[in-house]
């Protein structure tokens, strides 16, 4: 059994699907049964059922999954201590970036890292902070560049702190707000809940919007072509020559939208997280 073999076992373990684990692995179904059936036999026991409909893992593949992701783990461990003792820079960086992130910053810093350790594998897993925040809390990325405030005991660095804006294709100048219509978003809880805030100390009415969209690029182009205004933080708004207005509570208080990364301190030893982290600041 190697490192392999518990990708594979862990990837039909999530997938439950041969067709789609093999896809997802970039290998032939054959070669997934293969395995599957020699990690069987080398084991002594059944690891999942086969159906018409997929396949169920048996109690057993449950029981033992997080045992092989261990094993793995420290496989890839020892795997990269090797190869930096060598003076190579090399092993696999699983990284989770959230969306806006991923589309405003992490191009040229990525690009800027494997011209400079072409020999590190890269996957990089893009997604809503929160699924992010879960994934390294279970061990299944190395690193979580997440958006927002979220409880860590681990590694976690502070990488940036924008302000959160009111924008408009143009100055509302005397115009009402609240007679213009207002494109909602998804956000994460903390910063909803500041927002809401700011609407009711300024006579804001944001439950009758005219528009909820998910996406914060297509917000975007839905206030620049004059559709109506929205609340947005200052990184999606480089090119937009529009109005532009930083939000303050009553108090004083700025709304501000962080961006951290998070690791766990282990992987932080391995060369290739490191030097990651160390790009990103």
């Amino acid at each position: 059994m190697d490192e392999n073999d518990i990708e594979i076992f862990r990837t039909l373990i999530k997938e439950k699907n041969v067709t789609r684990a093999s896809e997802k692995l970039f290998v032939t179904q054959s070669s997934v049964t293969k395995r599957i059936q020699r990690m069987e036999n080398e084991l002594g026991c059944t690891l999942f059922i086969r159906t018409k409909k997929g396949i169920i893992p048996t109690p057993v593949a449950e029981k033992i999954l997080s045992d092989l992701c261990n094993v793995q783990d420290i496989l890839k461990k020892v795997k990269n201590y090797t190869l930096s003792s060598e003076g190579i820079i090399a092993g696999t960086l699983d990284i989770g970036v959230s969306i806006n992130f991923a589309r405003y910053s992490l191009p040229k810093i990525l690009k800027n890292y494997m011209t400079k350790y072409p020999d590190v594998d890269i996957k990089v897993l893009t997604g809503h902070s929160t699924n992010l925040y879960s994934k390294l809390s279970n061990n299944e990325i190395n690193i979580a560049i997440i958006r927002g405030d979220f409880y860590w005991e681990e590694g976690s660095i502070l990488l940036s702190e924008e302000p959160v804006c009111f924008v408009a294709s143009k100055d509302p100048q005397n115009t009402p707000i609240n007679s213009l219509p207002n494109i909602s978003r998804n956000t994460d809880p903390s910063l909803e809940k500041s927002l809401k805030i700011w609407c009711e100390e300024n006579n804001i009415g944001r439950s009758n919007s005219t528009l909820y969209i998910n996406d914060i690029s297509t917000c975007l182009e839905m206030v620049k072509n004059g559709i109506g205004w929205a609340l947005l933080p200052e990184v999606c708004l480089k090119n937009f020559d529009g109005y532009i207005k930083p939000l303050y509570l009553k108090d004083g208080t700025a709304l501000t939208r962080k961006t951290y990364v998070l690791y766990k301190n282990d992987y932080y030893d391995l060369p290739q997280v490191k030097l990651f982290i160390d790009s990103l600041l």
